[in-house]
């Protein structure tokens, strides 16, 4: 009796999920004859939770088949398709960015909001991505960019009064047109929901020196009837920073050295930025986790040519101030080599905190 029940169960929750992958494989534009179908099907299967795939809503299913198609088995599943190839990679660096701010969201509002961070209490933090992609579902105006976002609710100390408030945070790479009216769509939807004030960040990382500025605010009228005067939100571009009055903001701020190598400088000096940047992270962070994490996003983000990584080598061997430096070096060639020997190099980021703990712990 047992047995048929679960069967039932089985055939049930397929028919749930079947026109919902069909939705995200479109999305993706992926096509698969029946038998790859039925095996990512199954797979999709095994990695949700049977019991509430009834219940659970479009919007989260969507969701979360569409964070399945992008793991390493599910891409084998299907063949390796370029565009979902890119899409991961695209994904992994805005994954990075999102565990940057839930590992260092007091360190974060320390350097770009000195005066607010005073008056938050950062173990109050809660964070609500999953509410945030609730909201909106499957939209093309919000799909593009749900891994990148991240909504959090922290106490807040204002006029000596306790409150909770909400910060819509996203990392963004590239520049947009109408993106101001996509940040008021956003804050919108999160009001509407919480009724709480909301402080909207946007965190342009892209490398280009912009010529005309992203508009910070959203305003809307008919004929002179205003309707929105001013919808404001925060702009942090990256970009925009000397490398070298970055570095004396926060000197002891671990993320100063995180995104130093997204701020602008010579292009003769990335060897350079990667060695300040690497050997920053290591004076400023005492946990191990938090340093594999900054030093993936640096890795990530200044890839060296093959000229400019021995410039980077060179930097590390031969001046005293970076030969802590060296540990980290060798746990990237590390990760490189046994990647290799797998013939495939993904998951490097996810194994990386805990070989670097284990080479600080054996002393290098």
């Amino acid at each position: 009796m047992d047995t048929n029940v679960n069967i039932s169960l089985s055939e049930v929750n397929q028919r749930r999920i079947l026109p919902i992958l069909n939705r995200v494989l479109k999305r993706n534009k992926i096509t698969l004859h029946d038998k790859l179908h039925e095996q990512l099907t199954q797979f999709i299967l095994s990695n949700l939770p049977s019991d509430t795939i009834i219940d659970e809503s479009d919007r989260n299913l969507f969701f979360s088949i569409s964070q399945l198609i992008q793991t390493d088995a599910a891409i084998e599943i299907m063949g390796k398709p370029d565009g979902l190839l890119k899409s991961k990679k695209r994904s992994n660096f805005d994954i990075r960015h999102k565990e940057t701010i839930r590992l260092f969201l007091r360190e974060y509002f320390e350097l770009f909001f000195p005066t607010l961070a005073e008056k938050r209490n950062f173990d109050s933090a809660q964070f609500l991505d999953k509410e945030l992609i609730a909201l909106f579902g499957d939209s093309e105006l919000i799909d593009q960019h749900k891994i990148a976002d991240s909504l959090i609710m922290i106490e807040i100390n204002l006029d000596q009064l306790k409150e909770y408030l909400m910060i819509h945070w996203e990392v963004q790479g590239t520049k947009q047109k109408i993106f101001d009216e996509r940040m008021f769509h956003i804050f919108c939807g999160i009001y509407y929901q919480f009724r709480r004030k909301v402080f909207p960040i946007a965190m342009f990382i892209d490398p280009h020196q912009w010529r005309k500025l992203v508009p910070d605010t959203f305003s809307m009228n008919v004929m002179n009837y205003p309707i929105i005067k001013e919808f404001s939100y925060q702009i942090i571009k990256l970009k925009k920073y000397n490398a070298q009055e970055f570095e004396k903001m926060a000197p002891k701020n671990p993320l100063t050295w995180g995104y130093l190598p997204l701020t602008h400088y010579p292009k003769q000096d990335k060897p350079l930025i990667k060695a300040k940047a690497v050997n920053g992270i290591i004076k400023t962070t005492s946990n191990e986790k938090q340093k594999a994490i900054l030093y993936s996003l640096i890795d990530t983000s200044l890839p060296l040519t093959k000229e400019e990584h021995h410039q980077y080598i060179s930097f590390i061997e031969k001046d005293a101030q970076y030969k802590e430096v060296k540990m980290f070096d060798t746990v990237e060639e590390y990760i490189l080599e046994k990647g290799r020997e797998e013939g495939r190099e993904e998951g490097r980021e996810e194994k990386l905190y805990d070989i670097i703990s284990k080479f600080i712990k054996s002393g290098m």
